[in-house]
């Protein structure tokens, strides 16, 4: 195996800063050795002045090297900035949150259905709710061309306080102001909320 015996060499470092910010994960340290075709040790090099320069020149992200490789993350001075604009992207737009509404009070429902509730195409918010993990498939209706049928997650009831698909219909049933709040959205706002709790603590 070929080692580098400049750690600092400029191209290197510019190599690994580009793998740890495409990285969708962290990158084992040994994963790095095969990549630039040298030793652990070098690698380790590498890491520890690239970390240094991070925080020498100030700058908004910081290297977090750990069991399972290293990773670039942000620096803790400017996690006020960072939560706002998670706080942006994690809000769902009026599509999504009135589409959540309809599912969660008519489920099991197909996707025609809802775009009926609602008067236009539903697909794209439909895939955006189904990777937050608020609506799943549930299955196929027996009908013709047997459309699927969805429905909501464990994660949307333990989001809105509510045990099971059967106490929030029959809520909804009973109580009229659960229907309000929908048509309020304050039912998904407290999903949001209770989002950015969560976010929170994983960070802490």
């Amino acid at each position: 195996m070929t080692d580098v015996n400049q750690p600092s060499d400029t191209s290197l470092l510019a190599h690994l800063e580009a793998i740890l910010f495409s990285a969708a994960k962290p990158v084992p340290i040994a994963l790095l050795g095969e990549l630039f075709d040298c030793t652990t040790e070098t690698v380790e090099s590498l890491l520890e002045e690239y970390g240094a320069q991070l925080i020498e020149a100030k700058r908004g992200l910081r290297l977090k090297v750990s069991g399972v490789g290293a990773e670039l993350v942000s620096a803790s001075e400017s996690s006020e900035y960072v939560s706002k604009i998670r706080q942006r992207e994690d809000r769902l737009s009026q599509a999504a949150m009135e589409t959540l509404a309809v599912i969660a009070f008519k489920q099991p429902v197909t996707k025609s259905e809802i775009e009926e509730v609602r008067g236009v195409n539903c697909e794209k918010v439909l895939k955006h709710l189904i990777s937050r993990d608020l609506v799943m498939e549930l299955g196929r209706k027996e009908s013709i061309g047997r459309p699927v049928l969805y429905g909501t997650t464990d994660t949307f009831l333990r989001s809105v306080g509510i045990e099971s698909v059967e106490t929030l219909k029959q809520e909804v049933a009973t109580d009229n102001s659960m229907t309000v709040a929908v048509e309020k959205n304050e039912t998904v706002e407290r999903i949001e909320a209770q989002e950015n709790v969560e976010t929170d603590e994983s960070v802490e």
